[in-house]
């Protein structure tokens, strides 16, 4: 999707979103505690889960990127203390094995290049650094009775 789309998407999303509640729990025991560590959250959005992160490691180096110019200024607001930056053509402005610890939550799904995507990412990312990636999935029985009663709703691109 362009980035229009999603400057439009972002301006209004000025607090967590709707499913962060659920998601988060489950995310926040794989975040690294070490000090002193970088860790990028790649489609940073507004910046809320990085927001999170730097509660649970308040020494570590926060990144965030992402396509939005709008959620990026969202995201600065949010957490000064972080550094983030646009993504521009498909590249990460960031230098190689740099990343100790990336964070790539709900996004990969909307990326049309993911070789790219994940090229930047492994060029990024330290030896033996880590990735927490999350995508939507809902398994066979609740993908059919969706497709059935709720497609429209629940695949609505502007909807969480």
């Amino acid at each position: 999707m362009s980035t229009s789309f999603y400057n439009r998407y972002w301006k209004d999303k000025t607090t967590y979103l709707d499913d962060f509640s659920l998601k988060w729990p489950k995310l926040a025991r794989y975040i690294p505690r070490e000090k002193n560590i970088t860790i990028l959250d790649f489609g940073c959005g507004n910046g809320f889960i990085l927001k999170e992160i730097h509660v649970l490691n308040p020494s570590a180096r926060l990144l965030g990127i992402d396509t939005s110019e709008t959620a990026i200024a969202q995201a600065r607001s949010v957490l000064p203390e972080a550094e983030f930056s646009l993504e521009e053509a498909g590249k990460i402005p960031l230098a190689d094995e740099s990343i100790d610890f990336l964070v790539c939550s709900e996004v990969v799904e909307h990326i049309y290049e993911t070789e790219t995507a994940f090229e930047e990412i492994a060029r990024v990312l330290k030896k033996g650094g880590e990735i927490l990636l999350t995508t939507p999935h809902h398994g066979l029985i609740k993908n059919i009775l969706l497709a059935i009663f709720a497609f429209d709703r629940h695949f609505d691109p502007v909807g969480p």
